[in-house]
């Protein structure tokens, strides 16, 4: 089992909590799932490269309206918490099929997207008779 952090300096809480696996059937890595070096860094660090389960649970939380959050810190949350998964996916899957199969991934993702921001959205804006 590999446990990754993006600093390793905030280690010591999960070192404790790992007790006698660590080091024998777990260890800790660095990789930020912002950074596509750091993700193909990580991913050639496995001992034999295969990875069985990924658990994309990396994420940047944020409380706020949307009317004072900026794109940029926006653009910030979507790069860990959608980005960064969609690159640990990517990192490893196998290469695509034949030709010949319609892929639709990215364009249902970003409506997805949207419904959810709309429905979050429309919840809060209930609060103004909006």
């Amino acid at each position: 089992v590999i446990a990754t952090m993006r600093d390793l300096r905030k280690k010591e809480k999960l070192e404790e909590a790992a007790g006698s696996a660590l080091g024998r059937t777990l260890s800790i890595q660095r990789l930020d799932v912002c950074s596509d070096s750091s993700v193909a860094e990580c991913m050639e660090s496995i001992p034999g490269g295969q990875v069985d389960v990924l658990v994309n649970n990396a994420g940047v939380g944020h409380v706020g309206p949307v009317e004072s959050t900026s794109l940029e810190e926006m653009k910030k949350i979507f790069e860990t918490n959608f980005f960064g998964a969609v690159r640990m996916i990517k990192a490893l899957l196998p290469p695509p099929p034949t030709p010949g199969i319609v892929f639709n991934d990215v364009y249902s993702a970003s409506k997805f997207a949207v419904e959810g921001f709309c429905e979050s959205l429309a919840v809060q804006l209930l609060n103004f008779n909006i």
